[in-house]
């Protein structure tokens, strides 16, 4: 489907593909192999410069992820009407709730919701949201002094939520939105880790949006500014710090900026190794094994699939644990190398394993479509029962 976008994009600006090739600075192959349908996938940097020759957003040449799994898509518009209900409140409209603050409820809310998200359970968050963001709001407008910086602190992270659930479901505008509000929510609070969150999270929506020196550049500076002592550093300003680093480290590789990628997770590891195991906060998620695990990621986007499948060894080394949407993003990226490499039984087992640890989340990714497509091209229906079940689950069977 990328490249049946692509080759209408093209005709309608009149380019060939040699014309659209020279123009994005990729091969013309990949442009032939594409439009062609003879391979469903490539590296995000390709398509972005693909789409920058096109003179388009990236999202125009990618099917909407609601596409893929459309259920969790029907709470968008209750999403959409609670993160806007500010700006309708001051044009005249009602207030969100007349209810009382319960601060420790909200925040166990949050919390639950938190995890929910690590979980890649998108349906049930995009029920969750609505409410929570109203409730979040109207706490951050009815209390003052501490009580005040805790709402705005979980009012920060609901538009967190809010800004990775609608931009997994394809409403990039709509996450930048709530990117926005949760930066503007922290910057309400003296807690560097909630202002550090905030940031990290706009960086990773600018980088979901292909903007990738945005995003490189967004991660970098709030690194410098929220640099902590390692030696006194909380566990909770080591793990948003060196989230941060993880995240310009990936900007960096979708841009080809390898060396630049490879010297942030070098320092990221530092931070790492002070933690000792891996953390999950409500602000980030950072450890050993999920430096690791960029690493992995990082060289696939380079391209260099040799050095994914080696520095893969080192994951399995760390003995520690990350939620299962990391886990499952680390295997698709492990997928994607061994199928460049023509290791077609392991890409189907790396992506079998990523659909068993995150069922739901798995349905809206690009990637572990495209791959199973892919493969199933190379294989075959009928002949590897992990791969055909892995089309039934991703509703593939008619494509």
């Amino acid at each position: 489907m990328i490249g049946e976008q692509i080759a209408v994009l093209r005709r309608a600006r009149g380019m060939t593909q040699e014309q659209l090739a020279e123009a994005a600075g990729v091969s013309v192959d990949v442009i032939r192999r594409l439009e062609q349908g003879v391979r469903h996938s490539a590296r995000m940097n390709t398509l972005s410069k693909i789409a920058a020759a096109l003179g388009c957003e990236m999202s125009v040449i990618i099917v909407p992820r609601t596409m893929f799994a459309p259920e969790p898509d029907r709470g968008i518009p209750a999403i959409r009407e609670a993160i806007t209900r500010s700006t309708v409140d001051r044009l005249g409209g009602l207030a969100d709730t007349d209810a009382d603050v319960d601060l420790a409820r909200l925040s166990a809310a949050v919390d639950s919701a938190w995890q929910v998200w690590q979980r890649g359970d998108y349906s049930i968050l995009g029920r969750l949201l609505p409410d929570l963001i109203a409730e979040a709001r109207h706490a951050s407008a009815e209390t003052n002094g501490q009580d005040n910086e805790l709402a705005q602190s979980l009012l920060a992270t609901v538009f967190e939520l809010s800004a990775g659930v609608t931009v997994m479901l394809g409403n990039e505008d709509l996450a930048w939105l709530s990117a926005e509000r949760a930066v503007t929510a922290s910057e309400q609070c003296s807690d560097q880790v909630t202002r550090a969150s905030a940031v990290y999270w706009a960086a990773w929506i600018l980088r979901r949006q292909g903007r990738y020196r945005e995003s490189l550049a967004a991660a970098t500076r709030a690194a410098e500014t929220h640099e902590p002592l390692l030696t006194r550093a909380t566990p909770e300003e080591l793990t948003v710090w060196g989230g941060l680093l993880v995240n310009a480290a990936g900007a960096a590789a979708r841009d080809d900026q390898g060396t630049t990628a490879d010297e942030l997770l070098t320092v990221a590891r530092s931070a790492a190794v002070r933690l000792q195991r891996d953390r999950v906060d409500r602000w980030s998620v950072f450890g050993p094994r999920l430096v690791a695990q960029s690493h992995v990621i990082n060289s696939t986007e380079l391209g260099d699939f040799e050095s994914a499948i080696e520095r893969s060894a080192s994951v399995a080394e760390t003995g520690s644990k990350v939620p299962p949407t990391w886990e499952a993003r680390y295997l698709l990226a492990l997928a994607q190398a061994q199928a460049e490499l023509g290791r077609d039984a392991a890409a189907v087992t790396s992506l079998t394993h990523a659909r068993k640890v995150t069922p739901e989340w798995i349905r809206y990714h690009r990637l572990a479509r495209d791959l199973t497509l892919e493969l199933r091209g190379r294989i075959g229906p009928g002949r590897q029962p992990d791969l055909d079940a892995l089309i039934t689950h991703l509703q593939l069977a008619a494509a």
